[in-house]
């Protein structure tokens, strides 16, 4: 039972005014139910920068690889074993630097531009080298339409993820 403010008497629990002096009774306002803040859903890994990052390093070792097992590798190789890791080991030092510290860890998406015109112009570089296919039946025609592609596709990714991600913090 309530008890009215201004004069101290006991009322029922539904009154509104006081019966002794008609004063109004205090309201209770209904407690509204708490509800608890949606879950935010876990990111695909192909949403997620902290993944993205590192699928390019896979499919760009997987397409060094594939490289290897070409016929137009064989240009290559005259330069020697060791200048081919060197350059290699220097393109990935580069790449993780721009992709991983720079894009995805100081979330600065517009770094990857540069990267990302470069993967335009190897795949294209790569295109204009189609008159130069000695063996269709080789995995020449991989390199050439291919390789280049899954890079492309993952960077242009990453920097859509990064570009939201950012929006999302704002």
């Amino acid at each position: 039972m309530p008890f009215c403010t201004a004069c101290g008497a006991k009322n029922p629990d539904e009154a509104r005014f006081c019966n002794a002096c008609g004063a109004a009774m205090p309201t209770v306002a209904p407690v509204a139910p708490v509800v608890a803040p949606a879950a935010v859903a876990p990111l695909k890994p192909f949403d997620n920068p902290n993944e993205l990052w590192k699928m390019f390093f896979y499919v760009s070792v997987f397409n060094l690889g594939m490289y290897f097992f070409t016929t137009a590798s064989e240009g290559i190789l005259g330069y020697g074993i060791g200048a081919v890791a060197g350059i290699s080991a220097i393109f990935y030092g580069i790449a993780y630097w721009i992709l991983k510290v720079q894009a995805v860890d100081k979330n600065r998406s517009l770094w990857l531009l540069p990267f990302l015109a470069f993967q335009v112009y190897a795949y294209l570089d790569g295109l204009s080298g189609l008159d130069d296919v000695t063996n269709p039946n080789t995995f020449d025609i991989y390199d050439t339409y291919l390789s280049g592609l899954p890079e492309l596709f993952i960077v242009i990714k990453l920097f859509l993820a990064l570009r939201e991600r950012a929006s999302r913090k704002t």
